[in-house]
């Protein structure tokens, strides 16, 4: 038809997919442009891949005629799955924001960024910037139009790596641990140094610290008050700090390690990204390694803390919740006297009485509910007795108990024969330790075997063996707290003895002997009628009668 107008015809001109990284900007200036180089470990093997890549980055952008060199911005020593870290990196992204910056040249995804969120996150910030980065490893531009899609693939690859590594490296640490590895390091660790074959070695002058802190504690001193005594005395941490806290305190008190042993994998890794550390729970296994290092504490001593520390947070933690009382040393017998009548902790009081139409002041200790029924809501009939009524019948008994030797070692006797281990449980107790001793030597083998064709029947054998283990080693525990209980009160009834053995000839008003009260008593319990029994740590106990002035026999 004439004078009819052609149909239209669309043509498409495709999008500029790739940029000109070489050429000028378009205002005829040189681009502006940086580099950015990490080094994920500070082992010296990595120092010259460190220089290297600063020069060779150096060298490249200077050789471009439309570049200039802003600045190599590099990390060394810093992991790259987070950027928070990251000094250099931050300081990259925070000139890129105020214009510095044109071009970025990094040498890999990986080294950029393992984690994808982050890694996309500021691609995507420069590139609204209009700031472009190229990876050379990848060959990837991200002013380009197809970039963001192999971006994506690769930083979530570059993750995966990451996330393989971390596992790789924990596989690796938990084998070391099997085999009896560990590496503790003595910066910060009071009373040890490195020597240098890398074995621990005791610092004597600092050992002293320790051992101070652990005699202290078992002669009846609170962690607070031991910590205010190190202050005076003007000792340092072992960080060289002039305060101790009562948790500094407490966590030499609870650290096996001076006992020459080594508890692994106390903490744990939760994330590979953020590197977040939580205290192991018993969600993961723990290694214990026996006589890893030479001890400071024994064995004794760290097991006589160990019960002690249980004694004081059970105060705490009494089943009705009614009785709970906090740990104090203001006077001997804190923490140790409990009320006959209704089980209530017994407290001290200053009291007021009268003679010859004076009034004067007097020690006493009684129940705490008879003293507020009304907080408790309980009531109580139990009497206040006299400070120095239980101080002199305790001295009395203590001679008694010396005229009585064979009596007191007699009655002792028997009860740590109730708690130590019949002769079926003692040879239980050799199977357990030899079965433990095999399955922990298949382990170490296990482990060592480099063999990856068997590798499904090699990890379910590893869990089976784990399995077995833990199930050997609970019944094992069991025995050895039994056992140790036994041992426990056959070195009190020897501590008792001694007590004993090294008192004065007895006299009329004898002294009060607190250091024997604490070191031997471990509970006293006052009646309605002025009898109090003490129970003794190893395991005997002996009535008195506390009446205000001593009844004639």
């Amino acid at each position: 038809m004439s004078g009819s107008r052609p149909s239209p015809r669309v043509k498409v001109i495709p999008a500029k997919v790739r940029t000109d990284r070489n050429a000028l900007n378009p205002d005829g200036k040189r681009k502006r442009v940086a580099a950015y180089a990490r080094i994920s470990t500070n082992e010296e093997s990595q120092v010259g891949s460190y220089e290297l890549q600063v020069a060779h980055y150096t060298d490249f952008i200077k050789s471009n005629p439309s570049w200039e060199l802003v600045k190599v911005y590099a990390d060394y020593g810093i992991s790259g799955t987070s950027t928070k870290n990251r000094v250099e990196f931050q300081k990259l992204i925070q000139d890129c924001v105020v214009g510095k910056i044109d071009y970025i040249i990094t040498k890999s995804i990986s080294r950029f960024a393992r984690n994808t969120l982050d890694c996309l996150r500021y691609i995507r910030e420069l590139k609204a910037l209009k700031i472009g980065i190229f990876f050379e490893k990848e060959n990837i531009d991200t002013l380009d139009a197809k970039s963001e899609l192999f971006l994506t693939i690769l930083s979530s690859m570059a993750q995966e790596e990451s996330r393989s590594i971390s596992e790789n490296t924990k596989w690796g640490v938990q084998k070391r641990f099997q085999r009896g590895i560990a590496h503790i390091p003595t910066t910060y660790f009071l009373g040890y140094d490195t020597d240098e074959e890398g074995n621990l070695v005791i610092n004597e002058e600092q050992a002293a610290i320790v051992r101070r802190i652990y005699q202290e504690f078992l002669e009846g001193k609170g962690t607070a008050t031991i910590a205010k005594g190190l202050m005076k005395d003007r000792i340092l941490t072992a960080r060289g700090r002039k305060t101790w806290t009562s948790d500094s305190v407490y966590k030499i008190l609870t650290n096996e390690k001076f006992a020459g042993h080594a508890l692994l994998q106390k903490t744990i890794t939760v994330d590979f990204l953020t590197h977040k550390r939580i205290r192991n729970d018993g969600s993961e296994r723990q290694y214990f390694i026996r006589n890893h290092h030479p001890a400071i504490i024994s064995d004794e001593d760290w097991n006589a803390v160990q019960q002690e520390m249980k004694r004081r947070s059970k105060m705490l933690r009494d089943p009705d919740g009614k009785y709970a009382q906090v740990y104090s040393n203001v006077s001997y017998f804190s923490n140790i006297l409990y009320c006959g009548e209704c089980g209530s902790p017994v407290v001290r009081r200053r009291l007021t009485s009268e003679r010859n139409g004076e009034k004067y002041l007097y020690t006493a200790w009684q129940c705490r509910v008879k003293i507020h029924p009304k907080k408790y809501d309980i009531q109580c009939c139990g009497r206040h007795v006299w400070e120095s009524a239980l101080e002199r019948e305790f001295m009395d008994l203590l001679y008694e108990m010396k005229e009585n030797r064979e009596q007191v070692i007699k009655d002792a006797t028997e009860t740590i024969a109730e708690y130590d281990l019949s002769d079926l449980e003692k040879e239980r107790l050799a199977v357990l330790d030899e079965k433990l001793e095999t399955i922990n030597e298949r382990l170490v083998e296990l482990t060592d075997n480099t063999d990856t064709s068997v590798g499904g029947v090699y990890e379910a054998t590893i869990r089976h063996l784990y399995y077995e283990q833990e199930m050997l080693q609970a019944e094992l525990d069991d025995l050895k707290e039994k056992q140790q209980e036994s041992n426990h009160l056959a070195k009190k009834l020897t501590e008792l003895l001694g007590y004993l053995d090294e008192l004065d000839e007895r006299t009329e008003n004898q002294p009060f002997r607190a250091d024997i009260f604490q070191q031997t008593v471990q509970r006293g319990i006052i009646y309605y009628s002025y009898e109090v029994t003490f129970e003794f740590k190893c395991g005997i106990s002996r009535k008195v009668i506390a009446t205000r002035v001593k009844e004639e026999e």
